[in-house]
């Protein structure tokens, strides 16, 4: 932790501060703080070292470190801990592994790259250096069925924080994120449970931000808005919207959180055509249910529900 707080110090002084000043304020010696401080530079900090003045904080690396995004966060529950990793498997599954060792709800496990990112039904999820690519631990008191709205929560969220970034971010059945009809986000939940209650749930998401995207089907927030984006401050608005929602859904239950989904949805009114247990149904989406379900109304006037499976649009919904 001292190494947070001499960040938060440096910051706050903008000019130098003595290593004796450090010393004293934060209780250790000065041969500490002076193994902080490089620790600090091998990390990506320019720190500018002067004798007589001590250390001034001139450059903040890129990164996803805590200690960035713990500063100035807003949330009080999402990123209470947060493990940086530069390169993993994949973010949900450290995720679990702290989940399984009783990690405190609102856990996050952000890493700058993945070799194994976990897609929807097995898939990869390709990821590279430049995105937020997080996993969140969340103990909702639910019965084990109701998992799915978590999902659908997430994709709300992720939506609003892109549009507080200046995208139009709408949400395709039941949880990728798009922008000019490309995707930007993916979401995966990953959940412990017992018959009738969770033990965990592991949210997992992926938004493209500065990363490359060589697809021609998906995008990033670079792309579409023609800059560079702070993911510090991205990631910060992503977990206070997160929280907020999430403190909706656990408190009013998931009715407000559907109407924000219905809202921002770009596959109701379209003509679409979902790949369901080895089956292929086509019709018309009119509607998700109180589980995240997807209604689909068939040619033959049948309204089938849909819990899950591959949701491809196939006509303009006219938005």
């Amino acid at each position: 932790m001292t190494k947070e707080e001499i960040l938060r110090i440096l910051r706050t002084a903008g000019d130098y501060v003595s290593g004796e000043t450090l010393a004293e304020t934060l209780g250790v010696s000065r041969a500490a703080v002076w193994k902080h401080i490089h620790t600090l530079i091998k990390e990506g900090y320019g720190i500018d070292i002067e004798q007589g003045r001590g250390y001034r904080l001139l450059v903040v690396p890129d990164k996803l470190y805590p200690s960035e995004v713990r500063y100035g966060l807003q949330a009080k529950m999402l990123g209470n801990k947060v493990v940086h990793l530069n390169t993993t498997g994949s973010t949900n599954t450290v995720a679990r592994q702290l989940a399984e060792r009783g990690v405190e709800e609102g856990a996050v496990v952000i890493a700058e790259n993945q070799t194994r990112g976990k897609g929807r039904l097995g898939r990869k999820w390709l990821t590279r250096s430049g995105g937020v690519w997080m996993s969140i631990v969340l103990k909702p008191n639910i019965d084990p069925m109701h998992a799915s709205s978590i999902t659908l929560l997430a994709a709300v969220s992720v939506t609003k924080a892109l549009r507080g970034a200046g995208l139009e971010a709408v949400i395709k059945w039941p949880n990728d994120v798009l922008v000019n009809g490309k995707k930007i986000c993916g979401i995966l939940t990953e959940m412990s449970a017992e018959t009738d209650a969770v033990n965990f749930i592991i949210l997992g998401i992926g938004v493209n931000v500065n990363n490359e995207m060589p697809l021609e089907t998906a995008t990033t927030m670079r792309s579409e808005l023609g800059r560079k984006v702070d993911r510090v401050k991205f990631v910060q608005s992503l977990l206070e919207i997160l929280e907020e929602d999430y403190l909706t859904f656990k408190n009013e239950g998931f009715t407000p959180i559907l109407w924000s989904w219905r809202r921002y949805s770009d596959t109701l009114g379209r003509q679409v055509e979902v790949i369901y247990q080895d089956e292929v149904i086509s019709g018309v989406a009119q509607d998700v249910d109180d589980d995240g379900s997807l209604l689909v109304k068939t040619e033959d006037g049948s309204m089938r529900k849909i819990v899950s499976g591959d949701c491809k649009h196939l006509k303009s919904s006219g938005r």
